[in-house]
């Protein structure tokens, strides 16, 4: 299968691009966040999902390449949260608050 076929076939299929971990130091908190957020958002298993035959197939041979990242079950996926992990934990933690007060907040900004 040429490279025109597999782009077209993982076009409309959840991926993500594997990222070294020094790069990933490099990115702000809220971009992390939300690249754990995704990692957590794709497929479980290759063999519990809606994708016909050809497309696991080309999505297993990607990833086996190293060249994207599709199912949890996987190293590469595994490595990749652990990275993401990982860079998260030397950052700041700044806690959310209470509900109230986030909501006390929002009223006076719409009541100025």
């Amino acid at each position: 299968m040429d490279s025109a076929n597999k782009f077209l076939i993982t076009k409309y299929m959840s991926h993500m691009l594997p990222i070294a971990s020094e790069e990933l130091k490099l990115w702000n908190t809220k971009q992390l966040l939300v690249r754990l957020r995704k990692l957590r958002a794709l497929q479980d298993f290759h063999d519990h999902n809606d994708w016909d035959k050809e497309e696991v197939r080309v999505a297993l041979i990607l990833q086996e390449d190293g060249k994207a990242i599709f199912f949890k079950e996987s190293e590469i996926w595994q490595n990749a949260f652990r990275d993401v992990k990982a860079v998260l934990a030397t950052r700041e933690h700044v806690p959310r608050g209470s509900k109230a007060k986030r909501q006390q907040v929002a009223w006076e900004k719409k009541h100025r």
